[in-house]
C-alpha cells in the first residue's frame, strides 16, 4: 500500500478593528464655547432648545435650520444676514391713549443702511400675533421698512388698537424685502409691552356767582349746578336779567366730543302763559335787542369754534339764540381735552305786558364723546 502525503495550508485572516479618528477640543471666541467638538462623517441635524443645524457638512442644500432664535440655510455658504435688532420701545404717551400706542424700533449693531424691519404685534402673548402696517395699522402680512421708514428715533404711533389691553411688540431685522425678506431675516428681538388706556368722559355742570363777568355781561343773580332762579322780577322795569353755568369736559376720544343743550318748553307759567324767545337761532344767533313789551329769553355759549355750521357764530358777545325743544350744539373739540371749560349765559328782560305767574323750564346738557 503506497502513501501520499497531504500538506494542508493553514491560512489565517487577521482583522484589525481600527478606530474612528476623533478630534476633541475646544473652541472658543468672546462669543461663544463648544466644548469636546467631535468631527465624524456629517450628514446628521442637530438640534436644542435655541439652534438646529441640517446637515451643514457640504455646501449641498437638503433643508433649512430653524429655531425660535436662530435660522440658517444648510450648506458652509449661507448669505448675509442681519442681526438680531435691540429691544424696540412700546409706550402709552400721556397714559391716555385707548386705541393706540407710541413705538420706537431699534436697529441692531453692526446693521447695513438699507436693513429692513417687521414688527409683530400680539395682545394674548403671541399666542397669536399680527404685524404692523406700513400705515401705522394692523395686518396679517409682514411689512417691511428701514429705520427711517419706521420712524428712526422718533418712532411713530400703532393705530387700531382695543381700549384697555396689554399689547407686546417684537422686531425681526432682514436684507431682503416683499418676497425675498424671509430669506434673509433675523430672529425677534426682546419684547417690549405697554397697555392702553381705558375710553375716558367725564362731563360737570356748576353754577356761577352773581356779579360775574361773563362774555361781557355781568350776572345778576348766583346759578347751581342744578337750578337757574332769577328770583322775583319787577313787571317792565325792562332790566336785564343774567345768569350762567359751566360746563367742564374732559375725554380721551381722539374724535374730542360735542354738548348739546334742549330744553322741554319755553318759560311756562301755570295758566299757561309763556315768555317769548330771541329771535335769534343757534344757526344764526343774533343781538338779544331791545323794546321789549311782554318778555325776551335767550342764550350765549362762550364756545368761540363751534364744530358744525358757522365755527364763530358767537364770536361776538352780544348774539343770543333761543332755547328749543332738539339739541343744539354748545361747545365741542376736535381732540382730547382735559378740564374745558364753557360758560353758558342766560339772559332775561320782563316788559309791561307780560303777564305774572311763576315761569319755568328744565334744560337738559348731552355731551358725546367720538371714539
Amino acid at each position: 500500500m503506497a502513501y501520499r502525503n497531504k500538506k494542508y495550508l493553514l491560512t489565517a485572516l487577521l482583522m484589525l478593528a481600527i478606530p474612528t479618528v476623533v478630534f476633541a477640543q475646544t473652541m472658543s471666541s468672546p462669543s461663544y464655547n463648544i466644548e469636546n467638538s467631535t468631527l465624524d462623517g456629517g450628514g446628521e441635524s442637530s438640534a436644542s432648545s435655541n439652534y438646529r443645524s441640517v446637515d451643514s457638512i457640504s455646501d449641498i442644500e437638503s433643508g433649512t435650520s430653524a429655531s425660535t432664535n436662530f435660522r440658517n440655510p444648510s450648506g458652509f455658504q449661507p448669505g448675509a444676514y442681519p442681526g438680531i435688532p435691540g429691544q424696540p420701545s412700546l409706550v402709552n404717551t400721556g397714559g391716555t391713549l385707548y386705541d393706540s400706542l407710541d413705538f420706537v424700533v431699534v436697529p441692531g449693531s453692526g446693521q447695513q443702511s438699507d436693513t429692513t424691519f417687521a414688527i409683530a404685534i400680539s395682545d394674548d402673548n403671541f399666542a397669536t400675533f399680527q404685524f404692523i402696517q406700513t400705515d401705522d395699522t394692523l395686518g396679517p402680512n409682514e411689512a417691511w421698512q428701514d429705520y427711517v421708514g419706521w420712524g428712526s428715533g422718533t418712532g411713530e404711533r400703532v393705530v387700531g388698537l382695543q381700549p384697555d389691553t396689554e399689547y407686546k411688540i417684537r422686531v425681526k431685522a432682514s436684507y431682503g424685502s416683499g418676497s425675498d425678506a424671509e430669506d434673509t431675516e433675523s430672529g425677534y428681538s426682546l419684547e417690549a409691552t405697554a397697555t392702553t388706556s381705558g375710553q375716558t368722559l367725564s362731563f360737570a355742570i356748576a353754577g356761577v356767582n352773581s356779579s360775574e363777568l361773563v362774555e361781557g355781561e355781568t350776572t345778576t343773580v348766583t346759578s347751581t349746578a342744578t337750578s337757574i332762579g332769577f328770583g322775583l322780577l319787577t313787571i317792565g322795569d325792562g332790566s336785564p336779567n343774567l345768569a350762567a353755568q359751566t360746563i367742564t369736559v374732559s375725554t380721551n376720544a381722539t374724535g374730542g366730543y360735542t354738548a348739546t343743550a334742549r330744553h322741554d318748553q319755553d318759560l311756562t307759567s301755570q295758566n299757561s302763559d309763556t315768555i317769548a324767545t330771541v329771535s335769534g337761532t343757534n344757526a344764526s344767533p343774533a343781538a338779544f335787542g331791545t323794546g321789549v313789551t311782554t318778555g325776551r329769553f335767550g342764550y350765549h355759549t362762550s364756545d368761540d369754534s363751534l364744530c358744525t355750521g358757522t365755527p364763530n357764530r358767537f364770536l361776538a358777545n352780544d348774539t343770543f339764540a333761543r332755547m328749543e325743544t332738539v339739541p343744539y350744539e354748545i361747545a365741542c373739540d376736535s381732540g382730547p381735552v382735559t378740564s374745558q371749560i364753557t360758560y353758558i349765559l342766560y339772559k332775561l328782560v320782563i316788559g309791561t305786558l307780560q303777564p305774572a305767574g311763576d315761569y319755568q323750564s328744565t334744560v337738559t346738557y348731552i355731551a358725546t364723546a367720538t371714539y
